[in-house]
């Protein structure tokens, strides 16, 4: 797979989940939840890449981007599908847990 090869090499992450159609997503939606699955695996995969490569006392930088306004979708009044603020909220409690999982299978 050619994104565990970006992985591999990568020192920080920023988070954002997108489709092949849309540059972010409302990850509240439960349609999008096939979406925030997969960009959830592959960032605990980018993690424990990096723990294995990074010194001891190594800092890993993980950004809840929400990207300027233009990516947010909305509707046709311009207002936003979503409160993104609430759902980098959501996403950083998210990484936390994967972090925390990280954590419990490497002791």
């Amino acid at each position: 797979m050619h994104i565990r090869r970006i992985l591999d090499n990568s020192w920080g992450f920023h988070g954002r989940v997108a489709s092949r159609e849309q540059i972010q997503l409302q990850i509240s939606f439960p349609h999008h939840r096939e979406w925030l699955e997969l960009f959830l695996a592959w960032w605990k995969y980018g993690f424990a890449s990096w723990r294995q490569r990074a010194p001891d006392d190594g800092v890993l930088t993980f950004l809840c981007e929400l990207g300027p306004k233009e990516y947010a979708m909305t509707d046709r009044h311009g207002y936003e599908l979503s409160d993104r603020w609430e759902e980098a909220l959501m996403l950083k409690d998210l990484i936390r847990g994967v972090w925390a999982d990280l954590d419990a299978h490497s002791s």
